[in-house]
């Protein structure tokens, strides 16, 4: 999975492949970190990158954004995936047109689900709130339209790729 990572105005591409259950290998521009990352308490996670430990506060601030708090020193971090980030460049300002099939792009497990089949949602709607790789995101209509099918469930355990919503 890939990302885009922007911090202090410096964009970074982040690939991120899950190696086990709280385990992961994350490659930062061209440097690799094999990352193992545990929740504690609240929002604390335990990370152990390369071997040398960390703890960080990790508080997601709607949007995209995230506070990180480690080691005394704040980060204010927004994280978007590539396909999405792809998806607003090709749009330029101009709106998304034609059915949208709304997938997940790693496996998670749905926290909740905002919409169900029928509804009319406006570009930008929170559609559903995806827990992946210890971190909540906001799954959002990439058009206005109507939801003509939802795939996924509160609580359901997803693979990547999977289908999440259809929206025309």
């Amino acid at each position: 999975m890939a990302y885009l990572v922007k911090m202090d105005d410096v964009e970074y591409k982040v690939l991120v492949k899950e190696l086990e259950a709280n385990k992961f290998e994350v490659h930062i521009d061209d440097k690799s970190y094999v990352v193992d990352a545990r929740l504690t308490e609240g929002s604390v996670y335990s990370l152990l990158i390369n071997n040398e430990s960390f703890e960080a506060d990790i508080d997601y601030k709607g949007e995209n954004n995230y506070h990180v708090l480690t080691e005394g020193d704040l980060f204010k971090i927004n994280v978007i995936d590539e396909m999405k980030a792809k998806l607003l460049q090709r749009r330029g300002g101009g709106a998304v047109e034609g059915k949208q099939v709304l997938k997940s792009e790693m496996p998670g497990r749905v926290i909740s689900v905002k919409v169900a089949v029928g509804d009319s949602v406006q570009e930008g709607d929170i559609l559903l709130i995806l827990e992946a790789m210890k971190m909540q995101n906001e799954i959002k209509a990439p058009k206005s339209g109507e939801v003509k099918e939802l795939f996924v469930k509160e609580g359901e355990n997803i693979a990547a790729d999977s289908k999440l919503v259809v929206i025309e």
